[in-house]
């Protein structure tokens, strides 16, 4: 079947319906029609609609588990009808890897951590099943059998496919593992050969994931199936492989950014297969009732269908099986922000500069993701830098592109610094940062010749500073500039400084005491802080210290200034220059022949209890006023900017042209054409 339904209708919505059964009112007050009716007015073309939740509820008309007590309808029938008579698309949702009432009336099912405790019993709604028990045969395949048998669905999402962490310690976990590697699985083990324990639970959910997904295949071809956390970055290609396309969570109360959707999107828009990005309704977290502005949603949606990704909201069914029509008031209003929009987003391909080459987390549902990798992104967006993704080795063929930036977490085979060491001596730009391909085998940087430098040691100190540069210094205070990191000590060999280490004072302890932990500036070292090697016909740029996985950290804004404008001083061959805030980012994309410049302004309110608030919500945004942008092609003869449909005036410049964007309030689009 295409999968070109899923990329087309980006304005999705996921209801999510997690509901015990102790509530006196529950599903009492269902009404398809008045269901459906919500969506409608709000202008969304797909929804996720629950088959069974997290407490192991079926919410369908079911021969097999256990249908929800309050449930006289057909909840997931029902609606999907009514969808259809309103060309609404329809994703079965599944909670695969929780499932209270299987564990609670087969306890033999539940998994067990390394201390031999069973994964639930503890009053909430995680309650772990394990794949590797007859969970799978005797309620998970027979359900998913009736369920794709019964309707006519769209698509699946299967949520929770892993096990937890990864390893279990059931005895089912323990006869298949020892069955399959003739050996016994014990915590032990986890501590001596971890990589193994982990490959095993991984494979094991690879295993039921193809399961599954013969088993709806065989059934229905058409339909699309999709396991939560398919296709971002860092998955297993094994379970990447039972999706049709993906889906990475993404809320700003996760990790206090409004950056998220941005990164996520510059990385699933390299990919071959669609990726819904999922945001919520809610200010923090799944099932808070609470709701955002729409303010706050126009911004997180044009974040993700401008950068190439898919819109997908999370919303909470009421106990009663009703909606809550004001949170649709509030969706239907960003929704028709996106309507406006959508035609010059979907479709579209990066157009490429820039690609930020790094590692993430595989275990994201508890792991966070890298922070070297999220800092990369960060500063580069506030750079207004064209960028992509990639996953390690994983990049393609790096035609078009001018830049590869590389912080401290890739992780790149030997073939892969052939590519570029070839990209670089062709005339690339490089910029590596800190441990960026140190071996430890090697004791040296795979980048060695191409950095032009050896690696000799770390240092002592957990924090150092930079020495001045004048050019690199613009826009921050002329002292010694402080990164909160550990520094490399390098042995140049071809290279050149372009600043050095400046050593802290000391490093604070009894009788070493300062007024501050971190103790101002000392000795200046002879090792290179910043580095530049010319090799071949490109540059390679390196940087002694962790400043990507620090400003995410920290948001130090001078190790920002310091970065933009050494890459400014070097990439000279930019398509588009934008004299914006930094609160403005800038993207360009390309379809039907017409490239797409977008500015997304951003801005929230003021910080309150940073311990208590998991960040600081969207009410209004200020609106820019008299972006100046330089496009270096000379052959763009007309620039209009959508949707407003007004005609901007150009004047010529020595590479192309520049304009005057009058006024971005969320989301512009400027479209060039050569016509």
């Amino acid at each position: 079947m295409s999968n070109n339904w899923i990329r087309e209708n980006i304005r999705q919505v996921h209801i999510d319906f997690h509901m015990p059964e102790f509530p006196r009112e529950s599903i009492t007050n269902f009404n398809a029609q008045e269901f459906v009716s919500e969506f409608v007015r709000a202008k969304v073309n797909v929804i996720g609609v629950f088959t069974k939740c997290h407490f192991g509820n079926a919410f369908y008309d079911n021969t097999v588990g256990h249908k929800h007590s309050g449930l006289k309808e057909d909840f997931f029938g029902e609606v999907l009808t009514e969808a259809k008579k309103h060309d609404i698309k329809v994703i079965a949702y599944y909670s695969l890897g929780t499932d209270a009432h299987a564990v609670l009336h087969n306890p033999d099912w539940y998994q067990v951590d390394e201390k031999g405790q069973v994964r639930g019993s503890e009053g909430t709604v995680w309650e772990l099943p394990c794949i590797n028990s007859p969970y799978r045969e005797e309620l998970v395949i027979p359900q998913v059998k009736e369920i794709t048998e019964k309707y006519e669905m769209d698509g699946y999402l299967f949520d929770i496919p892993y096990i937890h962490n990864h390893y279990c310690f059931c005895s089912y976990c323990k006869k298949k593992f020892q069955e399959e590697y003739g050996q016994a699985l014990t915590p032990e083990l986890l501590e001596t050969n971890r990589e193994l324990v982990i490959g095993f639970g991984i494979d094991s959910a690879a295993r039921c994931m193809k399961e599954i997904y013969d088993v709806i295949k065989k059934i229905r071809p058409e339909v699309l199936v999709n396991c939560n956390g398919a296709w971002r970055m860092g998955e297993p290609a094994s379970v990447n492989a039972t999706s049709d396309y993906g889906l990475w969570e993404s809320q700003p109360s996760a990790t206090g950014s409004f950056l998220g959707h941005s990164i996520r999107a510059r990385h699933i828009r390299t990919l071959d297969v669609p990726v819904q990005i999922m945001t919520v309704r809610f200010t923090e977290g799944w099932g808070l009732m609470s709701c955002k502005t729409s303010e706050q949603l126009k911004f997180e949606f044009s974040c993700i269908m401008a950068n190439g990704g898919i819109i997908n909201i999370g919303d909470q069914v009421m106990p009663d099986g009703s909606l809550q029509s004001g949170v649709y008031d509030i969706i239907g209003e960003a929704f028709s922000f996106v309507e406006e929009r959508e035609a010059f987003c979907i479709g579209a391909k990066s157009v490429r500069h820039t690609a930020l080459i790094a590692d993430n987390s595989s275990n994201w549902y508890h792991d966070k993701d890298d922070s070297a990798t999220f800092g990369a992104a960060k500063m580069l967006i506030e750079g207004h830098h064209q960028f992509d993704i990639y996953y390690n080795d994983e990049f393609p063929d790096l035609t078009g592109y001018k830049v590869v930036v590389l912080p401290e977490n890739v992780k790149l085979s030997a073939q892969s610094i052939d590519r570029l060491d070839i990209f670089v001596r062709e005339g690339g730009l490089l910029l590596a940062e800190g441990a960026a391909t140190y071996s430890r085998e090697a004791k040296d940087f795979k980048l060695a010749e191409i950095l032009g430098l050896n690696y000799l040691e770390r240092t002592p100190y957990p924090f150092a500073y930079f020495t001045e540069n004048e050019e690199l210094w613009n826009g921050i205070a002329k002292i010694p500039q402080l990164v909160e990191g550990e520094f490399i000590k390098t042995i140049p060999t071809t290279a050149e400084a372009l600043s050095y280490i400046h050593w802290p004072l000391t490093v604070p302890a009894v009788n070493r005491a300062f007024r501050h932990p971190m103790p101002p500036a000392g000795i200046v070292s002879d090792f290179h802080g910043i580095s530049v090697n010319r090799h071949g016909k490109g540059i390679a740029l390196y940087v002694a210290a962790p400043v990507f996985r620090t400003y995410w950290n920290n948001n130090h804004f001078w190790v920002r200034r310091m970065i933009t404008n050494l890459l400014n001083k070097f990439d000279t061959d930019k398509y588009f220059e934008v004299e914006a805030p930094v609160h403005v980012e800038a993207n360009l994309m390309e379809k039907d022949g017409k490239k797409y410049l977008h500015l997304i302004n951003f801005q929230n309110i003021h910080a309150g209890e940073k311990s208590s608030s998991f960040y600081d919500p969207i009410e209004n945004i200020t609106p820019v006023h008299n972006i100046e942008v330089h496009i270096n092609d000379k052959q763009i003869q007309s620039v209009i900017t959508r949707p407003d449909n007004e005609q901007l005036v150009i004047e010529s410049t020595d590479k192309g042209i520049r304009f005057t964007v009058p006024k971005v309030h969320i989301h512009t689009i400027i479209e060039l054409s050569k016509e």
